[in-house]
Parts: C-alpha cells; structure tokens; sequence
C-alpha cells in the first residue's frame, strides 16, 4: 500500500476519528443475516470493539436497506474508512453507496464538516499523487458516490491546474469520453429500455464540455482522435455520428 500523505487529508483523517469517536450502531440493528453474521453486528453495535478492515469495507458497500439506521452504522465504520482510504487500501466507488445513501449532508453540522473536510482532502491529495497505488477514476468514483453528485469532485478539479491535475484530466475523459456519447438507457417492466432524461451523467458531460475540453485543447498534445469525439459530444445526441459509415 501506497498511503496518500498530505498535511490536509491527516488532518481530516484524526478529524473524523475525533467527531465520531465512541459512535456505534443502534442497539437494536439487526443488519441483513444473509450478509452479517451475528458475531459481527455485535461488534458494530459495541463503540469500543475494534473492527476488523474487510469488516469495515463490507459494510462501506452496503445499500441503505440492509440496515435499520444506515446513519448510525456508517457514523460507526467512518474513522477506521478514513484511514484504510488515507493509508492505500483499495476503496472504488461501491465503497461510497453507505455513505452516499446515510444522507450526511443532513446530519448534525460539525459530523457533517468532517465528512465533507475528509472527501474533500482525500480527492485533493489523489489530483496532487503523480503515482497513486489505485486510479484516479476509483478515487473520482468512491467520493461521487459518497456526495450524491460529481459537482463537488468536479469544482475541486477546476481549482487543481498544476500538471499532475492535467495529465489525470487527460487520462480521465479519454477513460469516460465513450460513455459519455453511448445512449443512456433505463428499464421498467412496463417500458423496457427506454432513453433516460434526464441523463445520469449530465452533470459530468456539462463539465466536460465546458471546463475540461478546452482545458484539454489548450495542452496541445491530445490524440486528435479525443479532440474529435469531444466535438461530437458538443452536439445534440440525435446528430452525433451523423454521416460516419
């Protein structure tokens, strides 16, 4: 493991462990007895009981609906999450569906601030790592998931302009330029596939368009064949394409 080092994500780590320090899950939490032995649960609802790491990431991955305060449990998994991600282990963006789905935006303000500080932190120390043990997009993925929206992850890349932020920018729409143009699809017993509107991925396309295409133009040195397709996505999907054999 490779930890990201910076003063700033240290600190949101020891943040977090402070803010939630002695947090358990409710006393009643049953969890999912498909997923959890009850060996386990116990040790969630016991704010003193150290927790093993694959514990820790097992749960970090659970839909809401395996839990009965899905609040309560990420508020008791967060210190050790923080430090597993500052310290290298692997988190993607599955990592990020408790989180995401505990709503921490609502919870009280000071638990809130060291959430947002630590995604925060964690994203900015990724974009400044020339050699990062994990990719980028993985980081991109766990911190989208865990804020409900790329918009914050995206607003800290416009701040971070130095060359390590650029090549990640490079590598990064070159990596999603392709579903960004495919069809967006949903499915409903009822309709079948179908077009989704609003797209998922509206707020990223916007973003690529206006921030880091010309952001990407202004290096010089991208593939033609990106430039090219960064063009087709400034068009309405209906003329994307449109006389390509």
């Amino acid at each position: 493991m490779h930890p990201l080092t910076t003063p700033e994500l240290a600190a949101a780590v020891a943040r977090v462990a402070d803010v939630f320090a002695g947090q358990a899950a409710d006393r009643q939490e049953t969890g999912c007895p498909l997923c959890h032995a009850e060996s386990e649960i116990a040790l969630l609802r016991d704010p003193g009981a150290p927790l093993p790491d694959d514990l820790v990431l097992y749960v970090a991955r659970e839909v809401p609906s395996h839990w009965d305060d899905t609040a309560a449990m990420m508020r008791r998994i967060l210190p050790r999450l923080a430090a597993l991600a500052a310290d290298g282990v692997h988190i993607d963006g599955a990592h990020g569906l408790g989180l995401g789905g505990a709503h921490w935006q609502q919870w009280p303000g000071h638990q809130a601030e060291a959430v947002r500080g630590f995604l925060d932190a964690y994203w900015t120390a990724a974009l400044r790592t020339s050699r990062p043990v994990h990719t980028l997009y993985d980081v991109f993925a766990f911190c989208e998931e865990a804020h409900g929206s790329p918009v914050p992850c995206l607003a800290r890349w416009e701040s971070e302009t130095g060359p390590v932020a650029d090549a990640y920018l490079l590598d990064f729409v070159e990596d999603s330029i392709d579903d960004l143009l495919a069809p967006a699809l949903t499915y409903t017993p009822a309709e079948g596939w179908r077009p989704a509107d609003p797209r998922p991925d509206a707020e990223l396309s916007s973003w690529v368009l206006h921030h880091a295409a010309p952001r990407i133009r202004a290096r010089g040195d991208a593939d033609p064949g990106l430039l090219y397709r960064l063009d087709q996505l400034a068009l309405p999907e209906e003329q994307r394409w449109a006389g390509t054999p």
